[in-house]
């Protein structure tokens, strides 16, 4: 800025010194004899000059220093996502979050349940598109989260209701009971020296057996709210976290639309995974793994008949031959794909409504 004004002295100086030579300059005009120029307009014709000096440099160091431009705020909706839940079918996300990115799309709050929980939570933390679809596919998932449907683990149930009924106490309380999903996303997502800050704000959604109502974990330890979150009943054992004994919050919330309003955004994109109600055979349900997932997707298919309709955009993946648990590269693969592809379908409408939401809020200002 002391440069500007140096520049700004200079040019004032030179300016006047200019202005006297030319008030004693004889200038000839055609058909006439020598005239000397009047003060009056020597004068003007420097303050005009020294004024389109001070403009042009003030312009320049508006743009050079932004901070120093006039001071406008950018009129623009606040737009939060609502991750709903899906097992392997959740990384449908991810190939959505490379499309926003890619869009330049901005996002300002994240709701996850479920899958849409783990998701969530690491781009909140920091972890890009392309870096968690690495993790994805690399069989990080299937090693932390894959539910093994062995007869060993059968046996260890039947066990522990043996044990109960004559010692009164079990000793295996689900299929399912560790916390290596917990561990995987706090390691993920924390820094050198073990702390966790979030880049954006992140409510991840849970059920309280206790009082059968959903939970938004806020605070507090991410890699457990999303094992909180990820919990399926009979399938792992639930979460306590001070009073509460979480679930999977799909139970009753699987994507999160009014928690996302909830949070401030004035804009909902919904990204619903849902398995579609397909017709299915009688060897279809030979198998625990056959109707487990068929009673989850009846549940769901019930929750989003309202619930959606309450987003502003709802990004529904052809998630066709990706099942709930079915964690393989390939078919996560296919649901990246999936969600990539129906995301730059509805960019234009994104688009479009971002800009309605700019409009109405532009109008509402004045």
């Amino acid at each position: 800025m002391q440069e500007f004004k140096s520049i700004i002295a200079r040019r004032l100086k030179k300016s006047t010194k200019q202005s006297d030579t030319d008030r004693c300059r004889p200038e000839r005009s055609e058909g006439s004899d020598c005239v000397m120029r009047s003060p009056v307009i020597a004068f003007l014709g420097t303050t005009l000059r020294v004024g389109l000096l001070v403009l042009l440099l003030n312009s320049q160091f508006s743009i050079l220093n932004p901070a120093f431009a006039e001071n406008k705020s950018v009129i623009r909706p606040k737009i939060g996502l609502a991750l709903g839940g899906g097992g392997a079918r959740g990384a449908a996300h991810i190939g959505v979050l490379k499309v926003l990115e890619r869009e330049n799309i901005p996002i300002d709050n994240l709701v996850g349940t479920s899958a849409g929980a783990f998701i969530a939570a690491l781009y909140s933390g920091g972890i890009s598109p392309d870096e968690i679809e690495q993790y994805v596919l690399s069989g990080a998932m299937q090693k932390v989260y894959k539910t093994d449907f062995s007869i060993l683990r059968a046996f260890f149930l039947h066990c522990s209701k043996v044990a109960h009924v004559f010692f009164g106490k079990s000793f295996y309380a689900g299929l399912y009971n560790d916390h290596r999903l917990h561990h995987f996303v706090d390691q993920v997502i924390s820094k050198n020296d073990g702390s966790i800050e979030l880049n954006l704000p992140l409510h991840i959604i849970a059920v309280d057996l206790i009082t059968g109502l959903p939970v938004v974990i806020k605070s507090g330890d991410v890699g457990l709210a999303v094992q909180a979150s990820t919990a399926i009943p009979t399938l792992r054992q639930p979460i306590q976290i001070n009073d509460q004994l979480l679930v999977d919050g799909g139970v009753l919330k699987n994507t999160p639309v009014e928690e996302a309003k909830k949070m401030g955004s004035d804009l909902v994109i919904a990204i619903e995974v849902d398995a579609k109600l397909d017709q299915m055979h009688l060897k279809d349900f030979r198998t625990f793994e056959g109707v487990i997932t068929r009673v989850i997707s009846l549940g769901l298919k019930a929750q989003s008949e309202y619930i959606l309709d309450k987003a502003d955009i709802v990004i529904s993946p052809n998630l066709a031959g990706v099942g709930i648990l079915d964690l393989d590269p390939k078919s996560l693969a296919k649901a990246i794909k999936a969600g990539e592809e129906e995301a730059e379908k509805m960019i234009p409408k994104i688009k479009k409504k971002i800009e309605q939401k700019n409009s109405a809020m532009r109008i509402a200002k004045k």
